[in-house]
């Protein structure tokens, strides 16, 4: 009976230990460029290595890979400039909201007067720091920094700074 019971134990340490290495196993199997997406690190490739690797894939010729990169560089030229026009209407629309924001504030100022905006600035940037106690708890708990509530409560800080 004691030998059963040893062969098992052994059997099962064996079987233990071969699942992990199995799965590095298959984990180092992977394509380098998918590791590297897992890590975050994944940058796009280029036209000329595209199309070798679907040359490859494909067991494409010359004259198709050749037509199949110049595509590739035509629509990696084409994403470039998309990425670059994107880029720009994201700065005019900030500009555009910066100055719409401005133009509130000052209005509200007309209405309520210099102090009373003041006061209300003050409480803006209390709430903001309440806030900000609350999310830096929260990060503590899960380890997930949200710069985005950082940057807000330094805004309106910087904003009550320049209408003093």
């Amino acid at each position: 009976m004691k030998k059963y019971v040893a062969t098992f134990v052994v059997v099962f340490m064996v079987f233990a230990m071969a699942v992990p290495t199995k799965a590095q196993a298959r984990q180092e199997r992977k394509h380098p460029e998918h590791k590297a997406m897992q890590e975050g690190k994944r940058q796009m490739l280029t036209p000329e290595k595209r199309a070798e690797f679907m040359a490859k894939q494909l067991e494409l010729n010359d004259a198709e890979k050749a037509k199949i990169q110049a595509l590739f560089e035509k629509q990696a030229f084409k994403a470039k400039e998309y990425q670059e026009e994107m880029k720009k209407m994201r700065e005019e629309h900030h500009a555009r909201m910066n100055a719409e924001r401005a133009s509130n504030e000052a209005e509200l100022i007309k209405i309520i007067g210099q102090e009373k905006f003041q006061k209300l600035q003050t409480q803006r940037i209390a709430r903001l720091e309440k806030e900000n106690r609350i999310l830096k708890m929260r990060m503590m708990r899960k380890d997930a920094p949200l710069e985005h509530q950082k940057m807000r409560m330094e805004k309106r800080r910087k904003m009550h700074q320049q209408n003093q």
